[in-house]
């Protein structure tokens, strides 16, 4: 009992202290140089959180490590859900476009495949047909570095409380 008591109290001691924290744009204390995102002078590791000031509804959630556009990133309007996920640099696991699934490994899209809400298998393999075909794509960037640099200039524009959309 004593040990399974003990075991508890660090779980419980390691979630209560974990270095995870979430910042609310726009945040004074947060600073871009060369694209790397510091909070307090220091390479901010936590979320970033924020709203687009032209419409409230639209949201939005990136997960930062040491600097670095890394893990996570939401953005959440009315009419459009972008969700995607960076591992080194690079497009790696499930990324979202409307209702569009694609499965990437290391910025190569594995599967598309459509979860049937509003976009048919159809639509799914002709947009994924288009992002492998033109993958610098203008309209839809199909690589984590790009995705970093367009992310990056949304904290930007949200952490200066600038008119922004989240289009570019």
């Amino acid at each position: 009992m004593k040990k399974l008591l003990l075991i508890l109290l660090t779980y419980l001691l390691v979630l209560t202290c974990s270095n995870s924290r979430t910042i609310k744009l726009p945040d004074k204390n947060l600073k871009i140089t060369d694209d790397i995102i510091y909070y307090k002078n220091e390479p901010y590791t936590g979320i970033l959180s924020g709203t687009d000031i032209n419409n409230n509804s639209a949201r939005f959630r990136a997960e930062i490590k040491n600097g670095i556009v890394e893990g996570k990133v939401e953005l959440l309007a009315s009419d459009i859900d972008f969700i995607y996920n960076i591992s080194g640099g690079k497009l790696n696991g499930e990324s979202s476009v409307l209702d569009i699934i694609m499965l990437y490994k290391d910025d190569v899209i594995q599967k598309c495949y459509s979860n049937a809400s509003f976009a048919t298998q159809e639509m799914a393999d002709a947009f994924c047909r288009v992002v492998k075909e033109n993958p610098d794509g203008e309209s839809f960037p199909s690589t984590g570095k790009e995705l970093q640099k367009r992310t990056i200039n949304i904290i930007r524009r949200l952490n200066n409380l600038k008119k922004c959309s989240f289009d570019k």
